[in-house]
């Protein structure tokens, strides 16, 4: 259950007209677009964030980084929604465990490496 309210089509009118134009696209207005949609300036500048981050980076790379990240914050929303973005960009379940793979090995490394303060000397 979310711990805030659901604007599913009933925020201010461009949030309103940026979900329709979601839910069209996507065929259902997924929960974090509808959290998102009190405000329809907010919503306007989550959805520009997300079309210029990673500018230059082609889409299989650029999901198996949000996928990355979402892994180790622990979003589990998010990572199943970039998991499938990952796969529809064809991304390959292989590659998503080797994504993975690198996701523990690195955060084994910085715990370690956090916790007994070495100095950065790999420059």
């Amino acid at each position: 259950m979310p711990s805030s309210k659901l604007y599913n089509k009933d925020g201010d009118a461009k949030a309103v007209n940026i979900q329709k134009g979601l839910e069209k696209k996507l065929g259902f207005l997924p929960e974090a677009f509808q959290v998102m949609g009190r405000n329809g300036d907010f919503l306007e500048a989550m959805l520009q964030l997300h079309e210029v981050a990673g500018k230059g980076l082609d889409p299989k790379t650029k999901e198996l980084i949000a996928l990355a990240v979402s892994a180790v914050n622990g979003c589990v929303y998010c990572f199943d929604a970039h998991r499938a973005f990952a796969k529809q960009a064809g991304v390959s379940d292989e590659e998503i465990t080797a994504a993975l793979e690198v996701v523990a090995q690195m955060s084994a490394f910085n715990n370690f490496n956090k916790a007994i303060s070495l100095n950065s000397d790999i420059k």
